[in-house]
C-alpha cells in the first residue's frame, strides 16, 4: 500500500474534507461493483452501499457514524450513479432501519473482499503489536 492511501485508515468517521483525487481513487467503482449496487431497490439505497463501499476502501472499516456526508462526495456519487443525490445528509437520516445499514456495511466489506479477523489471526496480531510497542521507544512512529 503506498502511502497516501494509508491517511485515513482506521478512521471512525467521514473525513470532513475529501480531494478531488481521494473521491476518483477510492469512490468511482468497478463495473462489478456498480452492478451490485445498482441491484438496490432505490436511489437512496443505491447512494447509501456506494458511500459505504468507499469508506471501507478508504479506512478499511465499515462506516457507522452520524456526522454529515461532505457535499462534495454526494455530487460525486450522484454522478457515479447517475442519481439524483441529495445535497447534504448524514448516515442516521440514511437509515431509519438498523437492520439495513449493517446489511450495507456487510455488503461493502464482502465486495471488496474483506473478512473478519479469525481468533488464531486475532492472537497472531496481538503478539506482533506488542513486540512492536516494546521494542519502539519513539511514540510518534507507534
Amino acid at each position: 500500500m503506498q502511502g497516501w492511501q494509508t491517511s485515513s485508515l482506521g478512521l471512525r468517521d467521514m473525513p470532513g474534507e475529501i480531494s478531488e483525487f481521494e473521491l476518483q481513487a477510492f469512490f468511482s467503482f468497478s463495473r462489478a461493483e456498480l452492478e451490485l449496487i445498482a441491484r438496490r431497490r432505490s436511489d437512496s439505497l443505491e447512494l447509501d452501499l456506494a458511500l459505504h463501499i468507499g469508506f471501507v476502501r478508504v479506512t478499511g472499516r465499515p462506516l457507522n457514524s452520524v456526522r454529515a456526508v461532505p457535499p462534495a462526495l454526494l455530487r460525486h456519487l450522484g454522478r457515479e450513479l447517475d442519481i439524483s443525490a441529495p445535497d447534504l445528509v448524514s448516515l442516521r437520516a440514511l437509515y431509519a432501519r438498523g437492520g439495513t445499514l449493517f446489511d450495507h456495511q456487510q455488503q461493502a466489506c464482502e465486495c471488496l473482499g474483506f473478512k473478519w479477523m479469525t481468533e488464531h489471526q486475532r492472537r497472531g496480531l496481538v503478539t506482533v503489536l506488542r513486540d512492536e510497542v516494546a521494542h519502539c521507544s519513539n511514540r510518534e512512529r507507534l
